[in-house]
């Protein structure tokens, strides 16, 4: 484990298997911060070069010089699992899974959950079993939808699994170093991280959506794609978090359960994850299939509902939810859409 220290601090810390690195007064410590150190704060003294107290560095974990303060560096690593829902994306599943598979983080599953695709998608996943040992396919017997898909993924979740993410099989994840950085943001515990996006649009990327909330209320506001939140396991399965089936935009749905019932939440605000819209099959592209409006109708009722049963408990809730029938009244008699 790599430790950073000030000068001072090395004699109080010698004598174990860490590798420590010393930091000086022309140490370029804004580079640290993708380093992925272990801090050791001291307090200010003369004689020191520089203090890891002055110096906002983001390490992953701080401690203080005491008998058993650095000894509290190492960090947990959480296990997550990565439910995939999949339907005809033959064009862009081996992109998905392979970064996933390049992820230097290893503590992770995958469960990839076919909704009865007619394609070649469902072989291109087995031959992942070999690079991801810890992948678990399913193929359904009966259309669920991604909501289904995703509900039925719980059932086959780990013991030991913390932490579930939801990665759709057209879309992939920034760089090899993703999982790394979610875990460091995990450990204060939080029900909910909220990460940030990019958005890939005629091969190109840009930044989609950026988590920059204060309160739960303004998370609920906010992106409210699936993709977009890791969540607490506990949490994620509790049966009134559990995602509507047999509908599309059932991840908006989801999204206020979440934000309803979480009681932590954390961000991370660079990007970590890349949504494709240049899927032409995509189902927020193919819009004029019949079920793209009954699911409108459907998520107008799935909202209804959820407003009657929270109703009167909290003053910004019901406005909240006030505002979403709103909207998806409009979308229905305007047959159109509003992406939120």
């Amino acid at each position: 484990m790599k430790i950073a220290v000030d000068k001072n601090s090395i004699q109080a810390v010698t004598g174990d298997n860490n590798e420590y690195i010393y930091l000086f007064d022309n140490e370029p410590y804004q580079e640290l911060l993708n380093t992925k150190l272990h801090c050791i704060q001291f307090n200010c003294c003369k004689f020191v070069d520089i203090n890891l107290t002055d110096y906002d560095i983001d390490c992953i974990k701080k401690a203080k010089i005491t008998d058993k303060g650095y000894k509290n560096l190492q960090i947990r690593n959480y296990k997550m699992a990565i439910i995939i829902p999949n339907y005809n994306y033959e064009h862009t599943i081996d992109k998905c899974l392979s970064s996933i598979a390049n992820q230097t983080y290893k503590n992770y599953e995958v469960i990839f959950v076919d909704d009865m695709s007619t394609d070649n998608s469902v072989n291109i996943a087995y031959k992942y079993i070999d690079k991801l040992t810890n992948i678990k396919i399913i193929e359904l017997q009966q259309k669920r939808l991604n909501g289904g898909a995703r509900n039925e993924a719980y059932l086959h979740i780990s013991n030991d699994v913390d932490y579930v993410w939801y990665v759709d099989s057209d879309d992939w994840l920034e760089n090899e170093y993703v999982l790394e950085n979610i875990n460091r943001k995990l450990q204060k515990k939080p029900d909910v991280l909220f990460v940030g996006m990019n958005q890939c649009k005629n091969g190109k990327e840009s930044l989609a959506f950026k988590p920059e909330y204060k309160d739960k209320y303004e998370a609920m506001q906010g992106w409210s794609g699936s993709c977009g939140k890791v969540i607490k396991k506990s949490l994620a399965t509790r049966q009134e978090c559990l995602y509507n089936e047999g509908t599309l935009k059932e991840d908006r749905n989801q999204h206020y359960k979440i934000c309803i019932n979480m009681e932590t939440f954390d961000v991370l605000p660079e990007p970590v994850y890349v949504w494709n819209r240049d899927n032409i099959k995509s189902v927020t592209t193919v819009r004029e299939e019949i079920i793209w409006g009954t699911s409108t109708i459907r998520h107008y009722a799935d909202t209804m509902q959820l407003y009657l049963t929270y109703k009167g408990k909290d003053k910004k809730l019901d406005r909240i939810l006030e505002e979403r029938l709103n909207l998806c009244k409009k979308e229905m008699d305007e047959k159109g859409d509003k992406q939120y």
